[in-house]
């Protein structure tokens, strides 16, 4: 009987990723086709290639596990055996990457501008959610530690020569995946929400064409990289560097339409002459800031490290090099600016880091109360409060003055729902008034629901608008996370753990991981939140109907959530399936924002400041700050008090 439940629960799992999540994505891009408005490769043997191409990833990936390990891709039924040799030499996940692959060559093929600009995208972001959040740990827990580095991998942190195919697979770690992302935004063309970087005298500065000798020498100076670096160490140092400057650009070209107006210019040399070339295959868009620039300083301080008697050079090269992206008409002055920013952001990133953390550390030990009889007031309501009146404050000026009323209303609901599902939840004697999210979720569609017959309002207006807050609205909140301890995190290494030492803090009440470093699982949130924030405003700016920013909010939130949960040690936390239960939540949530997203006809929102919301927004902020920052803590009774004595 036994066994006949361990097949039919393999044969289930097996279709869900064989058939009914591919089912799912190519419903979920037909239905969203004329929502999306992008142009699409047509190149329809290129869209081929990589269909082919995904589909040999995926069966020789499947094949492997079936002959070298005995079993089949199914993280809840895995193999019997960890399987390197094959296909698995080259990358770790050939059937992830595969399948991803096939998602955007199919969407080439049939040409979907939604498959390729919104299905794969998010498609990508969610693997690589579940691998991070869920499967490495598994995979752990089921096989150990594997001293295992694939083609595709991160070369050890050591300071020996790396091997040839080590510097080989720099290239494709590191320039592959920023030409996808530059190309990207090129390829889309000018935004109709474009915002010039160009400054108003900069038009009047003359072309000088011999310069573009110095701006074309950046790509041969960053392609020499790899070559030129002396050990593992700084190559992958090098390779984590370009990550981080490719995903924090691309964000920033994503959130942020800006554009250079490229000077016009007759040209009279050769030089002049390629300048017009190399304009015709690039664009006006992924501008700010500038990638030259950012090539040209790290590659100089990478050759810096390799020959130190000429870092003079190097730099002065790299000035020159940015100065090129001005006098070629390739660049605005902004541009330059904002890219060595960036530079100085990602080489200092780690001590940035450290001062964020430190600052959190001593924000997550301010536990500071006042007590007047049987009352307290605890110093973390102040946070609450401030999130509270942001939320309020933002919804009134999306939902305007007429129905500022229903925003206030629905926040009250927000504030119920949240204290009535910790209480299922994660209710115990010692926290007799917890707050969860997703309660304040489910406050927000029941009370927008009611809110939209009562007010003769759209629904997805009411949503929209406070998701649309919501980013910011937990942002906030998480600082007064800090300072409580909830939501904190398992223990990590002291590079990027923070300690809670505050007695009254519940990492000491609840969990007993007093002074031991944990993952910041509050920073991690803030920063998916914000990233998620800007994501909506730029999707506002550009006119996407309510139901689409409801949809991408909740995905968003859902993925990051997913991750963030892995991190998280909470004792109170349950599971079920093997996972816990807020990753199953989150999975629940991304469902929901791919159904939001194929909605049409839901109507656009528009950003209507007034007064009232403003009165109203520090009406909740005082309410909220007294439900999450005053309580008494001498009584048992239920929703008496916020932590234990």
């Amino acid at each position: 009987m036994g066994k006949i439940k361990v097949i039919t629960g393999k044969i289930s799992y097996g279709l869900l990723f064989a058939a009914a999540i591919p089912f799912l994505l190519i419903l979920w891009a037909k239905c969203t086709d004329t929502i999306v408005k992008l142009p699409v490769p047509d190149n329809l043997l290129f869209g081929y290639l990589i269909l082919i191409a995904g589909a040999l990833f995926v069966v020789s990936g499947i094949w492997y596990l079936w002959r070298f390990g005995r079993g089949l891709p199914m993280n809840a039924f895995p193999p019997k055996r960890f399987v390197k040799n094959g296909i698995y030499a080259f990358t770790k996940h050939p059937i992830y990457s595969g399948a991803v692959m096939i998602s955007f060559g199919l969407s080439v093929v049939t040409q979907s501008a939604s498959g390729f600009w919104l299905v794969s995208p998010l498609f990508t972001l969610m693997i690589v959610a579940y691998v991070v959040g869920f499967e490495n740990e598994r995979t752990q827990t089921i096989f150990g530690t594997q001293n295992y580095e694939p083609f595709l991998s991160l070369p050890t942190a050591s300071d020996i020569s790396p091997s040839f195919i080590e510097r080989v697979s720099s290239y494709f770690l590191v320039f592959i995946p920023w030409l996808i992302v530059y190309e990207a935004f090129i390829y889309i063309g000018t935004p109709m929400d474009a915002i010039s970087t160009n400054l108003s005298f900069e038009k009047h500065l003359p072309i000088w064409e011999f310069s573009e000798i110095i701006y074309s020498f950046t790509y041969l100076f960053a392609l020499s990289v790899p070559l030129v670096i002396k050990n593992k160490k700084q190559l992958r140092c090098f390779i984590t560097d370009f990550w981080c400057a490719i995903i924090i650009v691309g964000i920033i070209y994503m959130a942020f339409p800006f554009i250079v107006r490229q000077r016009d210019f007759t040209p009279h040399s050769f030089f002049g002459h390629i300048i017009l070339l190399e304009r015709n295959m690039d664009g006006e868009t992924a501008a700010l800031p500038s990638f030259h620039v950012i090539w040209a300083f790290m590659c100089a301080t990478y050759y810096s490290r390799s020959y130190v008697r000429f870092k003079w050079i190097w730099y002065v090269l790299a000035v020159l090099i940015s100065l090129s992206c001005i006098t070629t008409g390739s660049h605005s002055i902004l541009d330059v600016v904002a890219g060595f920013c960036m530079f100085i952001l990602i080489i200092y990133r780690q001590k940035i880091w450290n001062q964020i953390r430190q600052q959190s550390e001593r924000l997550s030990n301010s536990w500071h109360e006042w007590r007047w009889g049987p009352v307290r007031i605890i110093n973390h309501g102040f946070y609450g409060g401030v999130a509270g009146f942001v939320g309020t404050l933002l919804a009134g000026f999306f939902l305007g003055r007429q129905y500022a009323i229903a925003g206030f209303i629905i926040m009250i609901f927000v504030i119920i729902g949240a204290g009535l599902w910790a209480q299922v939840i994660e209710g115990s004697s010692k926290l007799l008034r917890p707050y969860g999210y997703y309660g304040g979720v489910t406050g927000v569609i029941f009370s927008s629901a009611l809110a939209s017959f009562i007010f003769q309002i759209s629904f997805y207006t009411l949503l929209a608008s406070f998701a649309m807050a919501g980013p910011w609205i937990q942002s906030i909140g998480r600082l007064r996370c800090l300072v409580q301890g909830c939501c904190h995190g398992k223990p990590s290494n002291h590079n990027i753990g923070i300690r809670f030492t505050h007695p009254y803090s519940r990492v000491n009440k609840i969990s007993g991981l007093s002074g031991v470093p944990l993952h910041p699982t509050q920073l991690y949130s803030i920063g998916n939140n914000i990233i998620t924030g800007l994501i909506l405003i730029r999707l506002f700016n550009i006119g996407m109907s309510s139901s689409f920013i409801i949809g991408i909010y909740l995905i968003l939130n859902g993925l990051g959530r997913f991750v963030e949960e892995s991190f998280r040690g909470e004792a109170q936390t349950p599971y079920w399936a093997g996972m816990r239960i807020y990753q199953w939540i989150a999975i629940i949530n991304i469902l929901f924002g791919a159904f939001f997203t194929a909605i049409r006809n839901s109507g656009v929102l528009s950003f209507q400041p007034n007064i009232l919301s403003l009165f109203l927004a520090i009406g909740m902020g005082i309410l909220v700050a007294i439900a999450s920052g005053v309580d008494f803590p001498e009584s048992n009774r239920r929703f008496a008090r916020l932590t234990s004595n």
